[in-house]
């Protein structure tokens, strides 16, 4: 379904000129990750966190000439082109990583984040590291976009920001499907984050306290996102199928 620019901005907060940028831009050509999908950014999470990401790392200090520049574009497209074809069972998560090196060699500017990148992917069951991770193996697939940090000239604490944002996110996005998908993922034998909050009501609980906390990050930087955020998780919260979860302890 199509995402117009104005619902970016008016519902999400994103900057108009990153939102006309992403809605407007063609899709990549044969790119793993947009194969067969004739736009740019849809309303599914895994199109629509993109400029949202991109409107975050803005708001977090970096400048939209860096951010939208083709070579750092170009950059994420590539590290989500091989990260679909890990999804895809293509390349094993080492050979994504190793594409991922690949694409920032000589380019590194934040070599401690690069560094540490490198070590937590190289645990196959993506356990926290330092700064990077949730609890979540499942959470924290995606983070090898963390690897387009590694090319920006900015000063520690931006960058340790900008990680932050990104586990306020993504995670997020991904966290509030699962926990909505929890008894059909049951069901069919499927992968669900909740799991690794805790065991039934109080995994859930967890969870939902978890989100809590990275909406109120989010609103310190982008308000309308945070507020979008949290609105949909109070609905989400008073439904019947929300309550018999938590009641399920």
């Amino acid at each position: 379904m199509f995402t117009s620019k104005h619902t970016l901005v008016e519902n999400f907060g994103v900057d108009s000129e990153i939102a006309a940028f992403f809605v407007d831009r063609k899709t990549p050509d044969q790119n793993d990750y947009w194969k067969g999908r004739l736009l740019y950014v849809s309303n599914g999470t895994g199109y629509l966190f993109i400029p949202l990401w991109f409107d975050l790392q803005f708001k977090l200090g970096i400048a939209k000439n860096v951010l939208l520049s083709e070579e750092y574009v170009h950059m994420s497209e590539a590290i989500l082109d091989s990260a679909a074809k890990h999804e895809m069972n293509k390349i094993s998560l080492q050979e994504h990583i190793e594409n991922c090196k690949a694409l920032v060699n000589g380019r590194v500017k934040q070599q401690e984040l690069y560094d540490d990148l490198l070590v937590f992917f190289s645990d196959p069951l993506l356990k926290p590291f330092k700064n990077i991770g949730t609890v979540s193996p499942a959470l924290n697939r995606g983070d090898s976009l963390l690897f387009t940090l590694c090319l920006l000239d900015t000063d520690k604490q931006t960058l340790n920001k900008l990680v932050r944002g990104w586990q306020a996110l993504v995670p997020s996005f991904l966290l509030m499907d699962d926990v909505m998908d929890l008894e059909e993922d049951k069901k069919n034998g499927e992968e669900n984050s909740i799991a690794d909050f805790g065991e039934g009501g109080e995994g859930v609980r967890k969870a939902v306290d978890y989100l809590a906390d990275n909406f109120e990050f989010l609103k310190q930087y982008n308000l309308k996102l945070g507020n979008t955020f949290a609105k949909s998780l109070v609905a989400k919260k008073e439904t019947p199928y929300f309550l018999s979860l938590i009641s399920n302890s």
